[in-house]
């Protein structure tokens, strides 16, 4: 469920376009706390920054660290796991739209829809999938139904993931 809506058809590459996103901002705002916890490295330490870090609310209900050090710690956690979160769901996710295949089919080794990557993100982000990848206010009609899909060639077998994973 992506924010009260199951993903499907229709919604998958806003799905997609927002773990992308996500992961930009979040990589961003790490970044720019970057400056801040190595000022705290300069004036705590390492054993205490790298707990400032770790432990936030402990560090502040202890009385070791101010509001301000506690905030800063706080955004940095947040934005680091936030972005390892959204990166590893947009790698899984675009994995999974490249090889045209959903979670079921992987865990399956079903790769019967995969018609190259190219044709699987058009699948995914419609007919302008370049453009629909910069913003989700882009036209960009899906080339199916959403009920049926073409299947690939039975010429084109490509070898699938091991059952046993």
């Amino acid at each position: 469920m992506l924010l009260g809506q199951c993903l499907g058809y229709q919604n998958y590459r806003y799905f997609i376009c927002l773990l992308l996103y996500g992961s930009v901002v979040l990589l961003y705002g790490s970044l720019l706390n970057a400056n801040v916890v190595l000022t705290l490295l300069e004036e705590s330490g390492l054993a205490h920054t790298i707990l400032l870090l770790v432990l936030p609310w402990l560090m502040l209900l202890i009385g070791q660290v101010n509001i301000a050090a506690f905030v800063h710690a706080f955004v940095t956690d947040v934005c680091i796991v936030g972005f390892l979160f959204c990166t590893s769901f947009l790698l899984f996710h675009g994995l999974l739209a490249l090889r045209g295949q959903t979670t079921k089919e992987w865990f399956e080794g079903n790769r019967q829809y995969d018609l190259g990557w190219r044709n699987n993100l058009r699948q995914v982000m419609g007919d302008r999938w370049i453009l629909a990848f910069l913003t989700p206010f882009i036209a960009s009609p899906l080339p199916g139904d959403g009920i049926t899909f073409q299947t690939r060639s039975p010429k084109m077998e490509l070898p699938s993931r091991p059952r046993n994973f």
